[in-house]
């Protein structure tokens, strides 16, 4: 049987490889060039992604989602402070960290309640939880394409059926 969280989650990998690749491809002041869009620059859309997905990891792994949010509160200048390089290098880690909890398949059927300070509370599974985490980051790729478009350049395709075309 496929471990369906677990391939899920190496196609996140993937397409944020593709976002790294590309972005190491243009002029190095590009990364923190401001342009008028949801996020002020491409490292805040990529350290509120990292930042996420580190919260989302803590959560999985028993912690509290209070705990999570205060810690990327704490962290969010530091790692908004990050080069390209640094960022890819946080992302390779934390998605190795997370390859290998979902791996292990009694860690997808882990109970998880989840108290949200504005949403109540959530009653789910880690493997319920991945495909939150890995549309987040599809969805805020989507911001990164329009906002390389915007500045002039192209961005890359990262969709999921690709992947599978390349990797299925």
């Amino acid at each position: 049987m496929t471990n369906f969280s677990l391939q899920f989650y190496q196609f996140n990998t993937w397409a944020n490889e593709q976002i790294f690749k590309r972005l190491k491809e243009l002029p190095e002041e590009t990364y923190r060039q401001e342009v008028q869009s949801i996020f002020p620059s491409l490292s805040h859309v990529l350290a509120h992604v990292y930042l996420s997905d580190l919260g989302w990891f803590d959560v999985v792994s028993g912690k509290d989602l209070q705990h999570a949010m205060s810690l990327a509160r704490e962290r969010k200048e530091e790692i908004e402070a990050k080069s390209l390089v640094e960022m890819e290098q946080l992302f390779a880690d934390l998605s190795e960290r997370y390859k290998t909890f979902l791996s292990k398949e009694e860690n997808l059927p882990k109970q998880l309640t989840i108290q949200h300070p504005a949403g109540g509370v959530m009653e789910t599974t880690v493997g319920d939880l991945v495909p939150h985490v890995v549309n987040h980051g599809t969805y805020h790729r989507g911001n990164i394409s329009a906002m390389l478009h915007q500045m002039g350049h192209a961005s890359v395709p990262t969709d999921y059926g690709l992947y599978l075309f390349l990797f299925a």
